[in-house]
């Protein structure tokens, strides 16, 4: 396949994985009103009108929960990695690169704001649900450590994920989630305080089909509280990870640097420098998946395919050989790497 060609495929997989987030969440938040309601209210499931009813406002009000957690996902994000705004005047060259990557990308009118992250582990995130309203910070090992070229790719790689509307998908992902291990525990304490007392009402008033079917919906509960998390972070973690490959590539084409892109990917998964501190519901932001929530840091040669699995990044490798492939004779992986930024000098 032609670089254009895996291009093109990666754009389109990247559509299809926004469907298939949207829908698979509206999925998973109807299932766990519906069994959530069956134990509850037993009555609901021989009443398909009523069933249908309780389903529909109970997703309602998830989804309306789910969109409050949009809303306010991007603040939360800036404030979990104590990111700070800086000024032109603080780090002129900083903000220099990046009016470079967002007049390449056409967003100069409408950039998004610049952050700094006070931690030495070279990392850097984009947050915002649009362009107007989205946010850029990157850290200061990054800033310090990366030379000129691979600094603005990062910054690209960045910006490519507010164009791709990257952020809005993966924080319905994250949002998701949330919402499902909160219908979770709502489960287990109906399962738990409801479920008997609801059974024995209805053994005592002769509803013996009642309690078959509370049975039934306790069963069904056990398998959607195993399940449903589970799926929750599969759709997470597979749609972020394909946006990773995506940003790369976009990134590149963007500034038409695909090298300071694989060399930036190469200087950072080489460093094994940790962050701080960070949040493990925001890992999926990072640039690179941060300390213990990534499987291929200091366990590499012990890391699992499960592991591989949940983890909200493609591996540094994998991100390397698909951009080669993208942007085959354009790049060298053997080549040595630039000197880093001299500290305290230009780079």
């Amino acid at each position: 396949m032609s670089g254009e060609g895996l291009y093109d495929e990666l754009q389109r997989a990247n559509k299809r994985a926004t469907r298939f987030l949207l829908a698979g969440s509206v999925v998973l938040v109807a299932v766990m009103v519906w069994v959530i309601a069956g134990i509850a209210m037993p009555e609901a499931a021989l009443d398909p009108v009523l069933g249908v009813t309780v389903t529909a406002l109970g997703t309602g009000l998830g989804l309306l929960f789910m969109f409050i957690s949009l809303r306010s996902g991007p603040a939360l994000a800036l404030r979990a990695a104590k990111a700070r705004p800086v000024s032109r005047d603080e780090a002129p060259e900083l903000h220099n690169l990046f009016d470079e990557v967002c007049v390449s990308a056409g967003i100069m009118g409408t950039k998004p704001t610049l952050h700094i992250v006070d931690d030495p582990a070279p990392n850097a995130f984009a947050t915002g649900m649009k362009l107007e309203d989205s946010h850029v910070a990157v850290t200061t090992g990054l800033v310090e450590r990366l030379p000129r070229y691979e600094l603005r790719a990062v910054l690209a790689h960045e910006v490519a994920h507010i164009l791709n509307d990257d952020i809005r998908a993966v924080t319905v992902a994250v949002a998701t989630a949330g919402l499902v291990a909160l219908l979770a525990d709502v489960l287990v304490r109906f399962m738990w305080l409801g479920g008997g007392r609801r059974g024995g009402g209805g053994r005592s008033s002769g509803g013996g089909g009642g309690g078959g079917l509370q049975i039934l919906f306790l069963l069904v509960g056990l398998l959607a509280l195993v399940l449903a998390p589970i799926a929750a972070r599969v759709i997470r973690f597979a749609v972020s990870r394909q946006r990773e490959y995506l940003a790369d590539a976009t990134a590149a084409d963007l500034l038409r640097d695909p090298q300071s892109m694989v060399n930036a990917l190469r200087r950072i998964g080489g460093d094994d420098t940790n962050l701080k501190e960070f949040e493990a519901a925001t890992a999926h932001l990072w640039f690179e998946e941060p300390n213990e929530t990534r499987p291929d840091r200091g366990q590499r040669a012990n890391a699992t395919k499960m592991a591989r699995r949940f983890a909200t990044h493609p591996s540094i490798t994998e991100r390397i050989e698909r951009l080669a492939t993208l942007n085959a004779g354009a790049v060298s992986l053997d080549a040595p790497l630039p000197p880093p930024r001299p500290p305290g000098g230009p780079s």
